[in-house]
């Protein structure tokens, strides 16, 4: 047991605060803030789309610079950075936002930066840096941050605007405080590395040298794949094999921001309350947490990629009940199915990819996957928001999605772990 006074685990519990603020209110929270916001400035959804096609955009895309930023400047003064612009960000949506316009560069570009900055790649870099021995338990706990600030956002800011008399500056105002205090826990309480504390990694020299990270030379069990190969970052895009995997999960990306920039209106348009599209929203994130424990339990007996497989085709039913979700019940259903199906398959994509490549290219192949979709998935909220203005409703970018969910299920199945070619002696 490492001793009671390491101070990793102290540098967790400031990460997870930071994270739940930083990243969960922003994503989760605004949206609930974004629908009393379209009708007061009377937006369409074209428009709401393309605000959150750009903030989607800016909190994915820069995520290799954000990288830089922790390696040049630091862990902590990283996350102060991000924490700031999403005050200056709120600060800013609550007084001066008054069209459309204003909306995409304010909580499009400064909070979408902020996020990313203040939000988990420096935590998870702090992290890595803090435990060798006990660093997937570690990452695990900190991934549970943005389900459980999901959970709580939505329906916490949808009060502070009703107390506000409706005003959704008001609920702008909450999150700049939220990410004033982010703002302190950073200062106070992230450290950048166990030696400037006179530390060592998991508080034990012995336990973090016979955790050493042997660079992707792991071991095979029966049942799952692990690569014993050393893979570099070319060689892990010269096959179809990493391709295929981030093509697969792109439609549970397009079909998750969509359902977070219009799912809100949308269930509003079948009948149901704020209240009600708000709790969709959080009950997403809650059972999120499910599909986690799931791999947790199983990633590691079963072929991760077959439980991932599954959470692709469970998003694709979510979309398909999400059409015609007038009942409680139907909306109970959506909310579950796209909960476990994205939270579940961002936990088995960094399971597969580090199962196949190793850890050596790991980091790269995260970035890059991340980049990809989260670009690549802002235009599907610009695109559903279009249709819906010109009168065509959500339905056929749900059932488009639905399909390519489909498929994906199909591939994933018949996907086979990666080898590398071998050279022959001549």
């Amino acid at each position: 047991m490492p001793p009671r006074n390491f101070y990793g685990w102290k540098l967790l519990s400031a990460l997870w605060i930071i994270v739940f603020i930083n990243l969960a209110f922003p994503i989760y929270g605004s949206r609930g803030v974004e629908a009393v916001m379209m009708q007061d400035l009377d937006l369409n959804r074209q428009t709401l789309g393309s605000i959150f096609s750009i903030f989607t955009i800016m909190s994915g895309l820069p995520g290799p610079l954000v990288a830089l930023c922790v390696g040049r400047y630091g862990i902590r003064l990283t996350m102060l950075t991000g924490s700031l612009l999403v005050v200056v960000g709120s600060i800013l949506m609550a007084t001066v936002v008054n069209s459309g316009l204003l909306a995409a560069m304010v909580f499009g570009i400064v909070v979408g930066i902020g996020v990313v900055m203040g939000g988990v790649i420096a935590a998870q870099v702090g992290l890595v840096k803090w435990f060798v021995r006990k660093r997937a338990f570690t990452l695990a706990i900190l991934s549970s941050a943005t389900a459980v600030g999901g959970f709580i956002a939505a329906p916490l800011l949808n009060r502070v605007i009703e107390f506000g008399g409706g005003s959704w500056r008001v609920g702008w105002w909450f999150m700049a405080v939220l990410s004033c205090f982010a703002a302190v826990i950073a200062v106070l309480f992230v450290k950048e590395s166990p030696e400037d504390l006179g530390q060592v990694p998991d508080g034990s020299a012995e336990d973090a040298t016979s955790a050493t990270d042997k660079g992707g030379t792991g071991h095979k069990r029966a049942m799952v794949h692990r690569t014993t190969e050393t893979w570099t970052y070319r060689e892990s895009l010269s096959g179809p094999v990493y391709w295929l995997l981030m093509v697969c999960q792109m439609g549970v990306s397009w079909g998750f921001v969509v359902f977070l920039s219009h799912g809100v209106a949308h269930l509003m348009d079948l009948g149901h309350t704020r209240d009600a599209g708000a709790w969709a929203i959080s009950l997403m994130a809650l059972i999120g947490l499910l599909a986690k424990v799931i791999v947790g339990v199983f990633g590691d007996r079963i072929e991760p990629r077959y439980i991932w497989a599954c959470f692709i085709g469970i998003f694709g039913v979510g979309q398909v009940l999400a059409v015609q979700a007038d009942s409680t019940m139907l909306l109970v259903f959506v909310a579950a199915c796209i909960g476990i199906g994205f939270n579940g398959g961002v936990v088995c994509l960094a399971t597969v990819l580090s199962n196949y490549f190793g850890t050596k290219p790991f980091a790269s192949l995260t970035g890059l996957t991340i980049a990809v979709n989260t670009t690549m998935g802002a235009i599907a909220p610009f695109i559903a928001g279009r249709l819906y203005d010109n009168g065509y409703g959500y339905q056929g970018v749900f059932y488009t999605i639905a399909v390519w969910c489909a498929a994906g299920t199909v591939i994933m199945f018949m996907i086979k772990p990666p080898f590398k070619k071998q050279v022959p002696n001549i």
